[in-house]
């Protein structure tokens, strides 16, 4: 049984369509990377997949239930997005600690989670720091063990690395796939990079106007590209 299902996803802005009749699968504990230029209506089904954007037709089903109607707090969904939005008056420790004392999480069971997150993320030692003195690749890995932390079902990460230079990014897609791979967690990575998605995928699915025109493994897309 799939994961995760789009059944029959559309979307308009006015009148604009950007997502035409997606009907896409994805299997538990898989790194799927949604690939397409801006505008190819990516980013848009990530949206509609975490509840930030209503579509105009369709299903989402999760782990067999609906959630199509579902608030986004109810989707059980980590996500990250190209700003990192880190609270600059919270260190590290606080900041993924955050979502956790929000769901009042006893305090002892906090500090167990937090710190084994920060094991994870490779960031320990860096506990008290603030954002203001962390690079760019360690406040991305605060915000990816701020989402982790939580325990979801399923990790949204949408263009997480775009406003990282060329070098750093190459470091930052092994930890990427490193952290995914430990945790086993079902991940859908959005991208416009097709080396970033050869790299870091089990399952591409290539989108193009608000259209799927080709879906398979990275070798699949190097060998067979249509």
């Amino acid at each position: 049984m799939n994961f995760i299902e789009f059944r029959n996803v559309e979307k308009s802005f006015g009148d604009n369509k950007v997502l035409t009749d997606i009907n896409l699968s994805i299997e538990k504990g898989k790194l799927i990377t949604l690939l397409g230029p801006s505008g190819c209506g990516k980013s848009t089904l990530l949206r509609c997949f975490a509840g930030l954007e209503n579509m105009d037709q369709g299903s989402i089903f999760l782990d067999g239930s609906d959630i199509t109607e579902l608030p986004p707090r109810e989707r059980q969904i980590g996500l990250v997005f190209q700003q990192y939005s880190l609270f600059p008056n919270m260190n590290v420790f606080e900041n993924i600690a955050f979502g956790l004392k929000m769901k009042k999480t006893p305090a002892h069971q906090i500090e167990q989670m937090v710190r084994e997150m920060i094991e994870t993320v490779e960031l320990k030692g860096k506990e008290e720091e603030y954002p203001h003195n962390l690079s760019g690749g360690q406040q991305q890995r605060v915000a990816l063990a701020r989402a982790i932390v939580m325990r979801p079902k399923v990790l949204l990460l949408d263009e997480p690395l775009s406003a990282i230079d060329a070098k750093l990014r190459k470091s930052l897609q092994k930890e990427i796939k490193r952290i995914q791979t430990h945790l086993g967690i079902t991940t859908i990575f959005v991208t416009h990079d097709q080396d970033e998605a050869m790299i870091l995928s089990d399952v591409i699915h290539l989108f193009n106007k608000g259209v799927i025109e080709q879906s398979g493994t990275p070798n699949q897309f190097y060998t067979q590209p249509k």
